[in-house]
């Protein structure tokens, strides 16, 4: 029986890459076609292995091995076989060990995955390709794609979000030294929409307070005055509100979808928060008639579905909020934009900075300017004048 192939390997005049050549023979014995000739560069990682590859030209055999031996020498130098799991494989190895992820946040990552990042997008689908193969081009065309796709009809905003999804798996396969280097890092997805924040007045809350089911007017009220975000607000507890002190103390928050207790995300969350007299009367008369659940019970939320279960946002939004809004005649406002009136009215009640960013629980005073920095009244000509007194003084 003839053989079906032939190959023979020989060195060539470069230390370390050799001449593959491979001859195919037909039923009879006769070569079939011209000989297939590829060079075989070789060498040694840290670790003592040895390492080859197969490439078409001589040209590439040697780059090849050039930047492996430059990498070691510098220190950079991995194992090539680390980036041959795909994708998709190790896409599903990262989000198991992301133990510190909440519920909402995992739920996230999973729908970005399973919807863009790992289907196909276009001609391009990076779920089955190794993680050594994903290069910059290939995912600039990605994100390209994925930012005009008709069928996902999707925002720069939640492009945006895919993009860092698949930002934070490759940097992790960095981290695990699967890649040498993030293949995403010189790509630039689209900048998120911004979406312009809207200020009620004080006569506006009032109406929307109004508006809305008297079983939460109270929570218009804390929200316009007090600012606490949309989870805090959800896991508030009325073993968190003093009525005395007139106090609410921020130490928890309920996740969008989730119906349990979740920690702060940074320590400048954590605070106290002093009510104005008017918003703890509100709170006094929501916990007598409006409550869903009586104060007196353990862990009681202050504000709780009918049913008297933790506040399932969703819902609420379309049940209770967005009638609400319709009836007040402010189209499109967002329960966020509570948090924005809040920052205003306390900043025409005198606010400096400081209060503002404890108030706010605002990690740093730069975070609260850089948002509400234009609704500070007359601060460049406070400045200005302050330093002109300056220079008369010492003229």
């Amino acid at each position: 029986m003839a053989k079906p192939a032939e190959t023979s390997l020989e060195a060539t005049a470069h230390p370390g890459i050799w001449k593959r050549t491979v001859v195919r023979f037909d039923e009879r014995g006769e070569p079939r076609g011209a000989p297939k000739v590829t060079y075989k560069a070789r060498c040694y990682g840290d670790d003592g292995k040895e390492h080859a590859k197969y490439f078409p030209t001589l040209t590439a055999a040697k780059s090849w091995r050039t930047n492996q031996l430059a990498d070691r020498t510098k220190g950079q130098w991995f194992d090539p076989s680390a980036g041959r799991i795909t994708l998709a494989e190790y896409a599903q190895h990262w989000l198991r060990t992301r133990v510190d992820l909440r519920k909402s946040t995992r739920r996230i990552y999973e729908g970005n995955l399973r919807l863009h990042v790992l289907a196909k997008v276009g001609d391009i689908e990076l779920g089955p390709m190794p993680l050594g193969a994903i290069t910059t081009e290939t995912l600039r065309h990605w994100i390209a794609e994925l930012s005009v796709d008709a069928e996902r009809n999707l925002s720069p905003t939640t492009v945006n979000q895919v993009y860092r999804t698949l930002n934070a798996i490759l940097r992790a396969a960095v981290e695990d030294e699967r890649l040498a280097k993030n293949p995403l890092g010189p790509v630039k997805p689209p900048k998120p929409l911004k979406v312009p924040m809207r200020f009620l007045t004080q006569a506006e809350v009032d109406d929307l307070a109004d508006a809305i089911n008297p079983s939460y007017r109270a929570f218009v009220l804390v929200g316009a005055y007090c600012g606490l975000r949309l989870g805090e607000m959800a896991g508030l507890r009325w073993s968190d509100v003093d009525m005395q002190q007139r106090r609410i103390t921020i130490e928890n928050q309920l996740g969008v979808d989730e119906q349990q207790l979740a920690p702060l995300k940074t320590a400048a969350s954590y605070r106290t928060i002093v009510m104005p007299r008017f918003v703890t009367d509100a709170l006094g008369a929501h916990a007598r008639f409006g409550a869903t659940q009586s104060p007196s019970e353990r862990g009681a939320f202050v504000f709780a579905s009918p049913e008297g279960t933790p506040l399932q946002v969703h819902n609420f939004r379309h049940r209770v909020w967005q009638p609400a809004v319709r009836k007040a005649g402010f189209s499109g406002l967002r329960m966020h934009d509570l948090r924005h009136t809040c920052a205003s009215l306390a900043i025409a009640a005198g606010a400096d900075v400081k209060v503002l960013q404890d108030m706010l629980g605002h990690a740093s005073a730069a975070m609260t300017l850089d948002q509400y920095g234009k609704l500070l009244p007359g601060r460049s000509e406070q400045v200005a004048d302050r330093l002109d007194a300056l220079h008369r003084g010492s003229a």
